[in-house]
């Protein structure tokens, strides 16, 4: 009997669930939308696209929805009423896969602040909606039919969005693109994430307060200031103006009022007292009411984040600047560049070609009554659905092949309902003497580590792909017993 694929499960269960024939009903995560604080908007973008919903919803991986996305503008195949778009585009809606996968064919194409208006066809969440642009690769998309080139460079952007467990994971995203460099950009100074990566929902520390508050202990009203890096083990000090010792010079600043200051562990804000908290400071040895300033022992990630508030939300005009020092060597206002240092790989070729699906491959939604069905998207299929999509890894995993079908397969361990082939290594080594790619750094941003002119597994060359840059090792995959998948050598 042929195995279900699974369906998106919280991070501690899907591994074990892999182990057994059938898997439970999809959990979705939240609807993508801007930023709730003063977040800056660059190709650092999310990743929680289950490949699972990428390779079986029913708009890419169905012929005739496919088609007419590769064909269309957009604004001709959606729209913010039950009658407007498509009609068989919004047949096809009722796939909540179709819908995530369409967030993320937005949030790749259209820039950041533009909007897609859609309307959700199921009865229980009927009703004008909107998908949100993000990184801007092909914004001609919602008005014209695509180029070719729109389309190979948002199917790399889409695949390198996804991952088999669905965990949102924060990726620093480079390429190059054929108006030129201004594009593909990396943020100077990068803010911590806003969303917390497991269950993927956006943290309330950096929601508006519905009311007046005051003190560092509310989960509102909080912004994301920047990322530092230190010695595991070592003593911290954070300060938006008080003291590293009494009396002592200041450590920052802050202007407009009282401020105050929370340090997460890693890359992503923290609530008050979450799993990533660390510490908060109200004030300093000058007592409540002063600038504050505090310290801690660098967490074993070596990364911490810090987030500031004004001490009062009526009095908003209060800003922190923030500085610190420590025993050995704490760096602060870290670039993408520098938080981002983990090159994955390259993911390229096209998946908007309905000739290139795979013939098993046909999801479809149907009425019956009253009651709509997705048909199809249990189907269980050897190798890439997507016959046209490509990825190679960089050559310092120790085990480069095996991270990459846990990346790109929903079902990794027998290599079945993958959303791309695995080509093998994007650029020579000592154990593997043949690249995929004739470039490991594009000529438009000098020293960004991007491959480019990367070659599919019949040696075809492939001129737009993106490339990964992580933050850890094994962000994207989850360790099971005995694996090491995401070693780095």
């Amino acid at each position: 009997m042929a195995r279900r694929p699974c369906r998106p499960l919280p991070v501690s269960l899907c591994l074990l669930v892999l182990a057994f024939s059938g898997c439970g009903p999809a959990l979705h995560e939240e609807t993508e939308s801007p930023a709730p604080s003063s977040q800056t908007a660059e190709i650092r973008i999310a990743n929680s696209l289950t490949t699972d919903a990428l390779v079986l919803n029913a708009i890419l991986t169905n012929p005739t929805a496919n088609g007419l996305l590769a064909s269309s503008p957009l604004t001709s195949l959606f729209g913010g009423t039950a009658t407007s778009g498509n009609p068989y585009i919004s047949m096809q809606l009722h796939d909540p896969d179709a819908q995530k996968f369409m967030e993320y064919l937005v949030g790749c194409a259209l820039n950041d602040g533009d909007t897609l208006d859609w309307y959700d066809p199921r009865p229980a969440s009927a009703g004008p909606k909107k998908w949100y642009g993000k990184a801007g690769l092909c914004p001609d998309w919602e008005s014209s039919a695509p180029s070719g080139q729109c389309k190979r460079l948002v199917s790399a952007c889409i695949l390198a969005r996804n991952n088999a467990l669905g965990r949102r994971v924060e990726l620093s995203i480079r390429g190059e693109h054929w108006t030129g460099p201004g594009v593909f950009t990396m943020e100077p100074v990068t803010r911590p994430a806003e969303h917390d990566p497991n269950p993927s929902v956006a943290l309330n520390s950096f929601t508006p307060c519905p009311s007046p508050q005051s003190g560092a202990a509310r989960n509102c009203g909080w912004k994301a200031d920047a990322i530092g890096s230190c010695v595991p083990g070592s003593l911290v000090w954070v300060g938006a103006g008080g003291p590293t010792s009494c009396p002592g010079a200041a450590l920052g600043s802050s202007s407009g009022g009282q401020t105050v200051l929370r340090v997460c562990n890693g890359v992503v804000g923290c609530d008050h007292l979450g799993a990533r908290y660390i510490t908060e400071a109200t004030g300093s040895c000058m007592g409540i009411g002063s600038a504050p300033a505090t310290s801690f022992t660098c967490p074993g990630s070596g990364w911490f984040s810090v987030m500031t508030a004004p001490w009062n939300t009526v009095n908003a005009s209060a800003t922190a600047t923030v500085d610190v020092s420590s025993s050995v060597g704490a760096r602060y206002n870290l670039s993408e560049q520098e938080v981002y240092g983990m090159r994955e790989g390259a993911f390229y070729g096209n998946v908007f070609d309905p000739a290139a699906l795979h013939p098993k491959a046909n999801v479809y939604v149907s009425r019956e009554g009253d009651t709509f069905k997705v048909n199809g998207d249990d189907v269980v299929i050897q190798g890439a659905i997507y016959r046209q999509m490509f990825s190679c890894y960089d050559p310092s995993w120790t085990a480069g092949a095996a991270y990459s079908s846990n990346r790109v397969c929903a079902l990794p361990s027998s290599g079945e309902n993958c959303a791309a082939t695995v080509a093998g290594p994007c650029w020579p080594s000592a154990t593997s003497p043949i690249g995929r790619c004739i470039l490991q750094d594009g000529p438009d941003v000098p020293g960004d580590g991007d491959f480019e002119m990367c070659q599919d597994t019949a040696g075809i060359l492939w001129n737009e792909p993106v490339t990964t840059y992580l933050n850890s090792a094994c962000d994207t995959v989850q360790l099971s017993a005995g694996t090491r998948t995401c070693g780095r050598k």
